[in-house]
Parts: C-alpha cells; structure tokens; sequence
C-alpha cells in the first residue's frame, strides 16, 4: 500500500518508511539561534527602510501627492520593522520545531537513509557501496550546541547526502562505520 523502492540489483521492493533516529533536540536550540539571528538582521534593514521611507519626501508624499506609496502605507511606515520581527520570529519558531519533527537518518546495513526538509521534503538513500568520502563538519554555532554534520559524498551529486544537527558523538561514530563499511565493501569488490 506504500510506495516501494526498487535499489538497483535487487527484486523485492524497499518500502519508502521513516529513518528511524530523529536528529538531536539540540538543534532545535540551533535553528532558533540562526533564525533569531536573520531575524534581527532583517528587522534592521526594515527598520532603516522604514526610517529612510518616512524621511524621503519624494516617496512619501511630503512634497505633493507625487507619492507611489499609498497613503496609508506612508502614514503606517513605522510599524514595517515591528511586523517584520513578529512575522520572522513566528516563522522562526514554527520552522525550528517543524525541522525536528521531519529531519531524520537511519544506517542499516548497505543503505544510509535521511530525510530533511521543512517545506519540502527531501529523501536520500546512499548506497554504502557508493560513497567514496564521508565528512564531519561542525561550524562554530554547532560546536556551541554540542552539534555536528555528517557529510556523505558519492561520485554522483545526486547520491551524496548531508544529515545536520547530530550530536557531536553520533556524528563521529557515524561517519568512522560509513568509512569502515564503505572501506571493506571496496576491499570485497578487489
């Protein structure tokens, strides 16, 4: 009744399931950070617009009616950067808690599964017979949550996979038994 995958070189379909390992908790800590942060910044610039918009005769049609804003837009202008935090904040929040709840991974025995996304979703399998690097990167608000991103790289695009906001740990226990399998798989194939 699901939709079935089909792996290349097998039979019997794969049924399209969760991962079974939510990322960490922690990471909704990070997003929040990062979103709160692009909040501000954004709230700013609409501030200054806002500042620059009212001061700016020509536009709010302090010199005649010449104005391409109309008259209620000019006269509310103030409340640009108050609407903008509320707005991004809001989304902020929704967008941290709605990552958690999506973004997922799961090892099993020859495929890494992983799912992200919050708008859109997006599913990845990579064969571990297919990757050919496999990275831990931890940038510097990661390193302040205790956070790190694996990294899986094939020689296609397509197939490479990123799966964030492990903890510190899983992300390195992780990517030393995709090194380890991806190793013995090329050693079983020479």
């Amino acid at each position: 009744m699901g939709e079935h995958l089909r792996p290349a070189g097998r039979t019997e379909g794969v049924p399209l399931r969760d991962p079974a390992h939510p990322v960490s908790r922690r990471a909704i800590g990070l997003w929040l950070l990062q979103g709160v942060i692009w909040t501000a910044i954004l709230t700013l610039v609409a501030y200054l617009l806002a500042g620059w918009v009212g001061n700016a005769s020509w536009l709010a049609g302090g010199a005649g009616d010449d104005s391409w804003l109309p008259g209620w837009v000019a006269g509310n202008i103030d409340l640009l950067p108050w609407l903008t935090g509320i707005v991004l904040l809001g989304l902020t929040v929704t967008e941290s808690l709605w990552r958690y709840a999506t973004h997922r991974w799961e090892l099993t025995g020859d495929v890494v599964y992983a799912r992200s996304g919050w708008i859109s979703r997006d599913w990845v399998f990579v064969p571990v017979s297919r990757i050919q690097t496999v990275d831990k990167a931890q940038g510097w608000f990661e390193r302040m949550f205790g956070l790190a991103t694996v990294e899986i790289r094939t020689a296609s695009h397509a197939g490479s996979s990123t799966i964030k906001g492990l903890d510190y740990e899983v992300a390195a226990g992780l990517a030393a038994e995709l090194a380890r399998r991806a190793e013995e798989l090329r050693d079983d194939a020479t």
